[in-house]
């Protein structure tokens, strides 16, 4: 069955449009602040070198 490239051109468009659309929509909501990484202390200088 032969396919109109045409075609695929708008759906592979129509639908990353869509994508951006969310994507968009999901920035403009107010995000949650990400929780600050939890970092170790720097090893004793002793513990380092075995």
């Amino acid at each position: 069955m032969p396919v109109d490239p045409y075609a695929v051109l708008q759906a592979l468009l129509r639908a990353e449009a869509s994508r951006a659309q969310r994507a968009d929509h999901r920035s403009a909501e107010p995000a949650e602040p990400e929780p600050a990484p939890v970092t170790e202390p720097p090893a004793p200088r002793e513990e380092r070198t075995r």
